[in-house]
């Protein structure tokens, strides 16, 4: 994602996730890890990158 900085603390805080449930289900982008960009998408989303799903993580 380069290039692409947060508009709540400057940096590339984003990782990968993808929304597992609600009106916002299978939606799949980057989200935010600082904490006023991770309380945006809570509202936005109904999620944060602690909440979504890693595609990257194996499903044992």
């Amino acid at each position: 994602m380069a290039g692409a900085y947060c508009n709540f603390c400057g940096r590339r805080c984003f990782v990968y996730r993808v929304i597992p449930d609600g009106p916002q289900k299978g939606w799949a982008g980057h989200l935010a890890t600082c904490s006023r960009g991770m309380q945006h998408d809570r509202e936005q989303l109904g999620h944060d990158h602690t909440t979504a799903t890693n595609p990257m993580q194996g499903s044992d």
